[in-house]
């Protein structure tokens, strides 16, 4: 055990695993939680011996606060939060039982991988493990600088397997390259259902002999610690909206496109993915823009919401024009929009479930039954 007393700052940890049809998913998270439970214990016996008033340095020492799987992208993902070093263990050993005991399914040949072709995007197995600040426990002690020890820690347990290949971006690599920067060096932006012509991954891959020659048996990963929480929106959009015009939208919502367009929001990275359902009853085959806020505090959802709601009317202006009769009340945003919402957590929310259940088991037998049953129902949407 990792576990120290008050010298850890509070980050949050959210690991990608590109499979969500893998009978073992339930149990990773089941023992994931078993595991935070026994630091959770421990923590407890050590604040026995010590009257800590700071409630920061009294959270608990790690949780899994959300766990989500989503069928059509074939994706799964667990969110931990809690001290560093904890979080770091809690993660080494989910990844470790997730290399040991789920496959990669990737042979795009195999008829029965039709579904590949619409996979979110990915380069392994544990496709991208996210190390991010929450708060500071001690005084010294940054949350960035924490979470980039913790980044390195768990990539290097999980290098020793040599199943798989390890990119760090952020703060866990000396040039804090960006995330977007690592993963053009890999077949990230051109696998599953990505078609981003503006990647260069093909043609910078490759240069190193021996990169070409050796294999790994589960994919590559990408690890890092960016420098703010990262917050997850995805806009789905309906049948009404073709590829062409749901690009449009990725566009406007692009933090780049500011400096050189005009439109955008800050930190924000989009990409337009399709979103394919088997079945028509549950919506058919639809294009989602998936975004990662960099920077939610300045380009928060709210701003994304605004942006929405211009790339709407001018959308129902457009459409209007080319109609012959009067269908302006026809588009409204239901028209264009299935849903929008949050992927994941937020630091709000993960500071929140450490710090205010005290030392109350009850509240944490019913938060981890209630993780876990809902990670289930995601299981079960096929």
């Amino acid at each position: 055990m990792i576990l120290q007393s008050c010298t850890s700052s509070l980050v949050a940890c959210n690991i990608y695993i590109t499979s969500a049809a893998s009978a073992a998913l339930p149990s990773l998270l089941s023992r994931a939680q078993d595991h935070c439970r026994q630091l959770r214990l421990m923590q407890q016996q050590q604040q026995r011996h010590s009257d800590g008033e700071n409630k920061e340095s009294n959270a608990a020492a790690a949780a899994i606060v959300h766990a989500y799987a989503d069928i059509p992208y074939d994706r799964s993902s667990f969110h931990l939060a809690g001290q560093s070093d904890c979080v770091a263990e809690v993660a080494i050993r989910l990844i470790q039982n997730a290399l040991d005991e789920i496959e990669l399914n990737s042979n795009k040949n195999d008829p029965s991988n039709k579904k590949l072709e619409a996979r979110h995007p990915y380069v392994g197995l544990v496709d991208h493990v996210a190390i991010m600040p929450i708060a500071c426990q001690q005084f010294g002690t940054t949350p960035n600088t924490a979470a980039a020890i913790a980044a390195r820690e768990i990539g290097s347990q999980i290098d020793q397997s040599n199943s798989i290949k390890i990119h760090y971006y952020g703060l866990a690599c000396p040039n804090n390259t960006p995330l977007a920067t690592v993963r053009r060096k890999t077949s990230f932006f051109n696998s599953g259902g990505a078609h981003d012509s503006s990647s260069s991954s093909s043609s910078s891959r490759g240069n190193n002999p021996e990169e070409q020659t050796q294999t790994y048996e589960k994919g590559e990963c990408t690890i890092g610690a960016p420098l703010h929480f990262v917050e997850n929106y995805n806009i789905r959009l309906t049948p009404n909206v073709d590829f062409g015009t749901a690009k449009t939208l990725t566009q406007a919502l692009r933090g780049r496109n500011i400096a050189t367009k005009g439109i955008g929001v800050t930190g924000v990275e989009a990409l337009t993915l399709p979103y394919n359902r088997n079945n028509i009853d549950h919506g058919g085959n639809v294009y989602e823009v998936a975004c990662n806020l960099l920077e939610p505090k300045i380009g928060s959802v709210e701003k994304i919401e605004e942006e929405l709601e211009k790339w709407i009317q001018k959308q129902k202006q457009q459409r209007s024009k080319d109609d012959d009769e009067d269908t302006n009340d026809l588009y409204n945003r239901s028209y264009f929009i299935e849903k929008a919402y949050r992927v994941g957590t937020t630091a709000q929310q993960c500071l929140s479930v450490l710090t205010n259940a005290d030392e109350d088991n009850n509240y944490w037998v019913q938060y981890d039954e209630q993780v876990l049953s809902r990670f289930n129902e995601f299981l079960g949407q096929r």
